[in-house]
């Protein structure tokens, strides 16, 4: 029997994803942002109420994911950001609660600061910070969503990832095709040798995401690499495999760059651990240089 989901941000880069590779398993309601405001109490709760019937499981893809967008409403709780992050999640937990639908909502690794003094890759359980210090606007929102959505009682699911990324989506460039481009194009810019980072291969979120679905886990879950790299070593493996390119990449420092006036903060010793989702769902992430090689078929198939 399909699993029937209702899903929010469906036709994102994760969403859309997910949705094509598992709709002969699932059956999708998946509303656009013009036909459904997440952040409009009543129009949702009638949105509930008039579908009841053809969902079980909701996940939230929706979210405002611009870094920089998002800074420039720091401390503004009536801006886009807080509103579709913290208030929009929270609205959304609210109904599944009243209606007993199981949630799942997507998350970041931006919800730790990543510092010196907090450093990443941060595990499933990993308290989140109680102060803004050292995070994004962005990472504060989602960090506020998370618990918001935890307030409410509701059987829920959080899964956080991070820079995810796939072959073919042409609405919105991701982290590793960004690099192609630039890189096509000549312009491509120094990569960052001392940020530490986990990418997530969106295939891989995907399979976490169906489990989730069929098996109405609840808890905090992570989608990344196995294992650590850094934007300058996936780059240049990533130029080499795809394009068979070396020696092309300039080494940066995100230490230096963060260092300018008002630039957003972004974790520089990032990442995720990955043990207990694959403990809890039996399974196995792969390595940043294997999903690199994934990737490259599915790019060139």
């Amino acid at each position: 029997m399909k699993s029937k989901i209702l899903a929010f941000g469906a036709d994102g880069l994760v969403g859309s994803r997910f949705t094509d590779l598992y709709h002969k398993d699932s059956q999708f309601i998946t509303p656009k942002i013009d036909e459904l405001d997440i952040t409009a109490k009543k129009p949702l709760s009638d949105y509930f109420e008039k579908n009841r019937s053809d969902f079980e499981v909701v996940i939230n893809f929706a979210a405002i994911t611009n870094v920089d967008a998002a800074e420039k409403e720091r401390g503004n709780k009536q801006g886009l950001s807080w509103q579709v992050n913290v208030e929009g999640a929270k609205n959304i937990a609210e109904n599944c609660l009243r209606l007993d639908k199981f949630l799942i909502h997507i998350s970041t690794d931006f919800v730790f600061p990543g510092t010196k003094n907090n450093p990443g890759p941060s595990a499933e359980d990993t308290k989140l910070p109680e102060t803004e210090e050292g995070l994004g606007w962005y990472g504060w929102t989602k960090g506020r969503g998370e618990e918001e959505i935890a307030k409410t009682g509701v059987k829920h699911a959080v899964l956080r990832i991070t820079y995810p990324y796939r072959a073919h989506y042409p609405a919105k460039i991701d982290f590793a095709r960004n690099i192609l481009e630039l890189f096509d194009e000549g312009k491509l810019y120094p990569m960052f040798s001392d940020q530490q980072m986990t990418p997530s291969f969106i295939d891989e979120i995907a399979k976490v995401l169906y489990l989730l679905v069929e098996e109405k886990r609840t808890g905090i879950f992570h989608a990344a690499s196995a294992d650590l790299t850094t934007p300058y070593d996936f780059a240049a493996y990533l130029l080499e495999k795809a394009r068979g390119a070396k020696d092309v990449v300039t080494k940066g420092s995100m230490k230096e760059y963060l260092s300018a006036a008002g630039r957003t903060p972004r974790p520089i010793v990032g990442g995720l651990k990955v043990a207990k989702t694959e403990s809890e769902l039996g399974i196995k992430f792969m390595g940043w240089q294997e999903a690199i090689g994934e990737f490259i078929k599915q790019l060139n198939a």
